[in-house]
């Protein structure tokens, strides 16, 4: 494909009369058709019931942690921020990448202006953005291969997931290596901004602000990398346990599914909706993790989707209004410091 072709393309999917309704279409088609042909929701629905409340205590505890640890990560990779104005800006943002197409190009401008309101330096939050950005995109892009090693070392491993595991690996093996050329030396930096100074619109000046912003990284890395590593971990070792509980709380056992089998699935999902086509993955993630589990594990299809809408729950319905609520907070308290 030309450059102007793919150009052209994503211009055209990026047009909101033409990704709106293919995000309705895909989310329709995978509520309405096709997990309702796996399993009916009325079983589904018997299986969420079941639950105790002792087990719906243990999700909350583990759903509260997961709301808090973006913050946690981007308060490592911004001296400054507090917890409070953090939750605000994650809460807000998820919100709007949950419920928008193209919601994730838009959260990143929404971040920048949050963080600004709260008198932060503009150039050290557009780095905080950066590095937190990279070290998610990172994690996402290398848990598959492990994850699929770990299954291997008990079970055959289809074709389709090994595929997916290195493929997966590829891309995060690549994505460290330009980051280190990036941040080893001046060269890469000056190149790339030498190139976006010709191009148009964006304007210049651009060799300057990316060496200044590959220096200020180098030093924010080697002052404060072991706490971001560890929240971004923490992060997402947290949604596997999420996960995790979730099937065990639906009647999926260890016997049905392992740990190392759920890890490959969640893995596997995860890397196929790193291409945002609806928002925040929405069925996409099911379809594709409830497809992983079946290929890796023997438990029923209800227990299997019920806890996948049980985890979609706690990770992408719940925080649209706690979002809502913390943006309408910070609107008002912008509007009032005006």
């Amino acid at each position: 494909m030309t450059e102007s072709r793919a150009q052209s393309l994503a211009r055209w999917w990026g047009r909101p009369v033409i990704q709106i309704p293919a995000a309705l279409a895909v989310i329709a088609g995978v509520f309405l058709v096709a997990l309702p042909r796996i399993v009916s929701y009325g079983e589904v629905w018997r299986q969420l019931r079941m639950i105790d409340g002792s087990t719906l205590a243990v999700l909350a505890v583990v759903t509260a942690a997961n709301l808090l640890a973006p913050a946690l990560s981007f308060k490592a990779a911004l001296p400054g921020l507090r917890l409070g104005p953090g939750v605000v800006m994650d809460w807000t943002t998820t919100a709007v990448t949950n419920t928008v197409p193209g919601g994730s190009a838009i959260a990143v401008g929404l971040t920048w202006s949050i963080l600004r309101s709260f008198r932060l330096d503009g150039e050290a939050a557009a780095r905080a953005i950066v590095v937190t950005g990279v070290l998610d995109v990172l994690v996402k892009l290398g848990t598959p291969l492990p994850a699929v090693a770990w299954l291997a070392a008990g079970r055959p491993v289809g074709a389709g997931l090994i595929q997916a595991a290195v493929f997966g690996g590829l891309l995060a093996l690549g994505a460290v290596g330009l980051s280190a050329a990036l941040l080893a030396g001046p060269g890469v930096a000056r190149l790339m901004g030498r190139l976006l100074d010709r191009a148009p619109i964006i304007g210049d000046g651009w060799i300057e602000r990316l060496d200044r912003l590959r220096s200020d990284t180098v030093t924010l890395l080697s002052r404060r990398w072991r706490p971001m590593v560890a929240w971004t971990l923490f992060g997402h070792a947290n949604l596997f346990l999420l996960l995790l509980l979730c099937l065990r709380a639906t009647g999926a056992d260890a016997d049905q599914l392992s740990p190392a089998a759920i890890l490959a699935a969640f893995a596997f999902g995860r890397l196929v909706t790193a291409v945002p086509l609806t928002p925040g993955g929405l069925g996409v993630l099911e379809l594709s993790v409830v497809g992983a589990l079946n290929m890796v594990g023997e438990a029923e299809q209800a227990s299997v989707v019920a806890a996948l809408l049980l985890f979609r729950f706690a990770t992408l319905a719940l925080p649209v209004p706690l979002g809502a609520a913390t943006g309408l907070w910070w609107r008002r308290t912008r509007a009032a410091g005006a």
